[in-house]
């Protein structure tokens, strides 16, 4: 279901598209535009169709995409290191989760919640920081691609810790939720 036409007005204002740039993108005259938003005219269900979809396009665009807010080295183990190494760029980065690397494959992801469930199951913390990483990962993080617009990312963090970011298929960021607020400072 589309929104109100009334509505496109106040989207258009809100995303700082003049009538003509509107009018332009659909293939209309800007007095056209002009008569829908005034209510002069009963536009088809399909321009009404197209307007909500340009300016949610634009929308989603304004926000930025992955690559603008992605942080940049990504910190990382590997499948065959110790615990005890994550553990330790888990302290020195502040991060709550590290990708883990097998070879040349982003294989799962090491969390800090993990670490301390195992520490908890076992009772021996030297025990657990002397095992491979790959012995106590989970599932490995989502990614997109660096052009992706940060709405999509959005719902991504409300399931997953993080999210890669990626160019041609190699890792170039990393996005949380912190990196989120970037948005809007």
């Amino acid at each position: 279901m589309l929104p109100e036409v009334k509505e496109i007005k106040e989207r258009r204002l809100r995303l700082r598209i003049s009538q003509r740039e509107l009018a332009k993108n659909l293939g209309v005259s800007q007095s056209i535009v002009a008569k829908i938003e005034r209510n002069k005219v009963s536009p088809s269900y399909l321009l009404v169709k197209k307007v909500f979809t340009y300016l949610e396009s634009v929308h989603a665009t304004e926000g930025g995409r992955a690559a603008e807010i992605a942080s940049r080295p990504v910190a990382y183990v590997q499948f065959d290191d110790a615990v005890q190494k994550g553990v330790h760029i888990l302290q020195s980065t502040g991060y709550k989760q590290l990708p883990v690397r097998y070879e040349d494959v982003w294989a799962g992801c090491l969390y800090q919640r993990t670490i301390s469930r195992h520490l908890l199951e076992t009772g021996d913390p030297r025990s657990v920081l002397r095992r491979q990483v790959g012995q106590i990962m989970d599932e490995a993080l989502p990614s997109v691609a660096e052009e992706t617009p940060t709405t999509a990312i959005i719902p991504l963090l409300q399931q997953y810790q993080a999210v890669l970011v990626t160019r041609k298929g190699r890792v170039t960021g990393i996005i949380t939720n912190t990196d989120l607020l970037k948005l809007i400072s």
